[in-house]
């Protein structure tokens, strides 16, 4: 993984094996970011499990083999879970498939672009109408 930074823009490349949500924090506490957004991602990936809410809980599926990066964002907090992450990914079929991002690797690469915001401070909070851990401000 190499990484650079300019001003609050943040760019990442991962290499192929380099867990996506892992490699990720491990630069947000280098860099110590505690808010930002993931405004973009791009490349290919193996293993991602994607999961869509339904009711109050995710139903979940992982995608083995190879699919493309078409779309990824998603928010930085100090909450937990720290990472909200949205992708959508297309296989050889071309059929694109998305949700939730619970998991996955790189390969045989992957470029993100975060966007830190230093005077906005957000966390989590569980509420109970939607089951979710929602966006805050603090």
């Amino acid at each position: 993984m190499k990484h650079a930074r300019e001003g609050n823009h943040l760019i990442l490349k991962l290499d192929s094996g380099e867990e996506i949500i892992q490699t990720i924090e491990k630069v947000l506490l280098s860099e110590n970011i505690k808010n930002g957004y993931i405004l973009s991602g791009l490349g290919a990936g193996t293993g991602i499990e994607i999961g869509s809410l339904v009711g109050k809980t995710y139903v979940k599926e992982t995608l083995n083999e190879r699919h493309e990066i078409i779309s990824f964002n998603g928010s930085i907090t100090e909450g937990s879970p720290r990472m909200h992450i949205h992708i959508t990914l297309a296989g050889e079929d071309h059929i694109a498939r998305g949700g939730h991002l619970f998991s996955g690797k790189a390969d045989p690469l992957m470029e993100i672009a975060i966007v830190i915001l230093d005077k906005i401070k957000m966390t989590r909070k569980l509420e109970e109408h939607s089951g979710m851990n929602e966006l805050t401000f603090v």
